[in-house]
């Protein structure tokens, strides 16, 4: 259902290097009943025009491994285009290797399985680092909504921006939150020289990006940028679009790149020097705009074009979901039937805060977790965009998570008395949490320490 709201709140069209113009706090455009921004009849968002980076074949930790001669190849050179290839021999044409698992709807496209022979521009993965090496995930406290940083031996990264914005006894401004937290971890480690190595946006709610404006005047620099394409000169895509311009300074082909459905090709997820600039680890991104589905079931709302990431550190694993709900999440694994299992990962920072709409009890079962986070607010807040307001965590969810048929993997050092949302605007209930299930609203800053060897220990009570 899409309502049309009194306020427009226009985003402002605006240059990050002189002055931000943040989104108005209060109602969006387009909204579904539960208050979320959706697009509507002349709120569409487009298809970046500058794509940056071409993708390449991912190589995540799990799943099927495409063999090492086609990491050199763009996902474009498997697409069937024949009326756009000029191929005047067939010395420049070669077999598609039947061991490359493929996306459904791509394979069904094929009608030959040769495609053309492309010089390769990509390095090689390189090879694994110290097994002793560490890396920390901070999960920022920051309402409701989700930030975190991956602190890496060779860069760091930052995986959203956001969190709660809005009125409301006990609300929090989620960006500023996050971005306060970010400078003191920058003071902390100077060896960063004060440098995001690449901000990704899972996709374009405000309660994931609501940082930008912070971050623009903060001094950090940022070399890199990732997003799933969306384009608009309004609302929170808007914003999106314009974080992307000023961070690249307008160096789109170089700095940036576009994480769109139609773009990948293989059943391994897709990566480039943007997505992955980093040595010691490898970072694989799935999903992200799906404009051509715009029409289906449940993608007039943004969570639904989430990039989803997965970060391989060694034998360690990290999957960052967004806030992909449970009728995208059904349609990423059918898209990848071929290779499910390059959704297993350990620690899962689970979809949209907690939310019912948020657990796919399928791809539950393929990630099957070690540890599950929840980026989410707290009960102080009777916000409209608060975890109150929202009902999140709900206590289906974390049934799901804990009861039988286990999800989660690992046990808590002992059961901890925690609370949820039966629905939303209603009182929590408590719930005992005895499995390996954190959230930033119970418990502040949660940070996850991984060796590459693939030991895991968290922190938890750090910002708030």
């Amino acid at each position: 259902m899409i309502l049309r709201s009194k306020s427009l709140a226009l985003f402002a069209v605006f240059s990050f290097a002189t002055a931000v113009v943040a989104q108005e706090d209060g109602a969006p455009r387009y909204q579904d009943v539960e208050g979320e921004e959706i697009f509507g009849p002349d709120y569409q968002p487009q298809a970046a025009p500058e794509k940056g980076l071409p993708l390449y074949i991912g190589r995540p930790n799990a799943g099927i491994s495409a063999p090492d001669s086609l990491l050199l190849l763009p996902q474009d050179s498997f697409r069937p285009m024949s009326g756009t290839w000029s191929l005047p021999n067939e010395d420049l044409q070669r077999q598609l290797p039947s061991e490359v698992p493929l996306l459904r709807d791509v394979r069904r496209g094929f009608q030959t399985w040769q495609v053309p022979r492309l010089n390769p521009n990509r390095g090689l993965p390189a090879p694994p680092a110290d097994l002793g090496a560490e890396m920390k995930v901070h999960y920022v406290y920051v309402g409701q909504g989700a930030g975190a940083i991956i602190e890496l031996p060779c860069g760091v990264a930052a995986v959203d921006l956001g969190g709660e914005f809005g009125g409301g006894s006990g609300s929090v401004d989620g960006g500023s939150l996050f971005v306060a937290y970010l400078k003191a971890f920058m003071e902390q480690h100077p060896s960063y020289s004060n440098t995001i190595d690449v901000v990704y946006l899972s996709h374009a709610h405000a309660d994931h990006i609501n940082g930008a404006k912070q971050l623009a005047t903060s001094g950090i620099a940022i070399d890199k940028v990732v997003d799933n394409g969306q384009t608009s000169t309004e609302g929170s895509v808007g914003k999106q679009t314009d974080f992307r311009n000023w961070a690249t300074e307008g160096d789109l082909k170089h700095r940036y790149s576009a994480v769109e459905l139609a773009r990948q090709v293989t059943a391994t997820g897709a990566t480039n020097a943007a997505i992955d600039p980093f040595s010691c680890a490898t970072v694989t991104a799935f999903w992200g705009g799906a404009n051509e589905k715009l029409a289906s079931p449940g993608y007039s709302n943004p969570n639904n074009h989430s990039v989803v990431l997965r970060f391989d550190f060694g034998q360690a694993s990290f999957l960052f979901m967004g806030d992909l709900e449970t009728n995208a999440a059904k349609d990423m694994l059918d898209q990848f039937d071929e290779n499910t299992e390059v959704f297993d990962a350990d620690v899962l920072q689970l979809a949209h805060h907690g939310a019912e709409d948020g657990i796919n009890d399928s791809l539950l079962k393929m990630v099957s977790p070690r540890i599950a986070i929840l980026s989410m607010g707290d009960r102080t807040s009777k916000g409209p965009q608060s975890g109150w307001g929202h009902g999140h965590p709900r206590l289906d969810s974390l049934s799901i998570l804990q009861d039988d048929p286990v999800t989660v993997g690992e046990m808590r050092s002992s059961p901890q008395t925690f609370w949820g949302y039966p629905k939303e605007e209603v009182p929590t209930k408590e719930v005992i949490i005895n499995r390996a299930i954190y959230g930033t609203g119970w418990e502040g800053t949660i940070v996850v320490t991984a060796t590459q060897s693939g030991q895991y220990t968290v922190a938890t009570g750090q910002g708030h």
